[in-house]
């Protein structure tokens, strides 16, 4: 009987001290991750746009990874585009993006655990319509002479005023833009009797630069900011 007890005592006291081992364990979960980037404060050009994040808790396990994912669904994950980032407070650069274009854009953050996402943020790229370029036009980027520069008007209608600053409305004419991805297509009608030039180039944060067509030579190009 004596052995009987104390055997039981034994075990009883072996499972009570795992139990509590068990109790006093770590407990970990998702990391814990927001952002301050808005529509109001967003960095955005006509092909990226800028998020901010902030890793406020490691959920009591280490941040394997953290950053931006991406999307033009909602509610992206870390299945769609991501920036990945090293920092648990960081800002990514998200590149590549399509001019005119809505994104939906969640920071997330991942530990031993799981992965969680801050909230959702949408966000358009900047638009061509109604803007002012400066237009440096170099008709042979071997002759720095036959350089000058242009003011260009991209209506939302489609329509274009292209004005020379050096001598305002001596040179006035019009033309027609559209806009396929990030590549402009803009045609003006020359008040000469060369005709209508070509002009084609590729938006690139914000700025753009292509080539154009232009009788007699082989190597124009342009360069634009905008005003």
């Amino acid at each position: 009987m004596k052995n009987y007890f104390w055997n039981a005592l034994l075990i009883f006291t072996v499972l009570f001290f795992i139990s509590c081992d068990d109790d006093d364990g770590p407990v970990t979960s998702a990391p814990e991750i927001s952002s301050t980037t808005t529509e109001q404060n967003a960095e955005i050009t006509y092909t990226s746009i800028e998020i901010s994040g902030d890793v406020t808790s490691d959920g009591g396990s280490d941040v394997t990874s953290r950053g931006v994912c991406w999307s033009m669904n909602q509610n992206p994950t870390t299945s769609d585009n991501i920036t990945t980032e090293t920092s648990n407070e960081f800002t990514s650069l998200v590149e590549g993006l399509t001019a005119n274009t809505t994104y939906h854009f969640r920071v997330y953050a991942t530990n031993s655990t799981g992965t969680s996402y801050g909230n959702p943020i949408t966000l358009n790229t900047s638009s061509l319509d109604g803007t002012t370029w400066d237009f440096t036009i170099s008709l042979d980027n071997t002759t720095p002479n036959y350089t000058w520069h242009a003011d260009i008007i991209f209506n939302p209608d489609g329509t274009t005023v292209y004005d020379e600053p050096s001598s305002p409305g001596t040179y006035t004419t019009y033309g027609v833009w559209s806009l396929n991805g990030n590549t402009l297509e803009y045609n003006m009608d020359s008040s000469t009797s060369n005709g209508v030039y070509e002009f084609t180039g590729t938006l690139n944060g914000n700025t753009m630069s292509g080539t154009f067509l232009f009788p007699g030579y082989s190597n124009p190009v342009w360069s634009a900011v905008e005003y």
